[in-house]
C-alpha cells in the first residue's frame, strides 16, 4: 500500500523550486504506487462517496478522481513544493478503472506542458499520466496553477 504521505514532499521538506527554475518540456521521474482496496475505502470515506456509484458491469469501481491524491507528487519528484501555490484548474480525462477489490500498480508520469505570465500571475501548466505498468491509461490530468516568485 503506498499512501499519498508516502510519496509527496511536504513544503518546506527541501528547497522549493520557483518559477524560474520550471522548464517547459521537462518530463516528471516516473513515480510507481500501489491503489490497494484499503487506499480506495479511505478515500470513499474521505470524500463521502457512496459505492452504488462506481459499479461497472456489476463490479465495484473506485472513485476515478482517487488519482488526485497522488498527482502532485509526480510533479514534486522533478520540482519540490513552494508555499503559496493557487491551483485553477484541471482537465481530466478518465480512460480505466481501478477496482475496489485488487491492488493497482500504478506509475504516474508527465511534464511541463507551459509556462507564462498573465494579469501579473505567473502559471504553469503540466500533464500528469497515470497508467498501469503493460501501459494501460487510467487516468490523464492538465493541471494549471499560479505560484509566487
Amino acid at each position: 500500500m503506498t499512501r499519498p504521505s508516502d510519496v509527496k514532499p511536504r513544503e518546506g521538506d527541501q528547497p522549493a523550486s520557483l518559477y524560474k527554475d520550471w522548464k517547459v518540456g521537462a518530463e516528471f521521474p516516473p513515480l510507481p504506487f500501489t491503489v490497494t482496496p484499503d487506499i480506495v475505502k479511505e478515500y470513499m470515506s474521505v470524500v463521502d462517496a457512496d459505492p452504488k456509484n462506481y459499479v461497472i458491469d456489476g463490479r465495484q469501481a473506485a472513485p476515478p478522481n482517487t488519482l488526485f491524491v497522488y498527482m502532485m507528487a509526480v510533479m514534486y519528484r522533478l520540482y519540490p513544493p513552494q508555499q503559496g501555490g493557487i491551483m485553477l484548474g484541471n482537465t481530466v480525462e478518465f480512460h480505466s478503472p481501478i477496482w475496489a477489490d485488487e491492488d493497482t500498480e500504478v506509475i504516474g508520469s508527465g511534464r511541463v506542458t507551459d509556462k507564462y505570465e498573465k494579469k501579473g500571475r505567473k502559471i504553469i501548466c503540466y500533464d500528469v499520466d497515470f497508467k498501469r505498468p503493460d501501459g494501460t491509461m487510467i487516468m490523464s490530468v492538465n493541471h494549471m496553477s499560479a505560484f509566487p516568485e
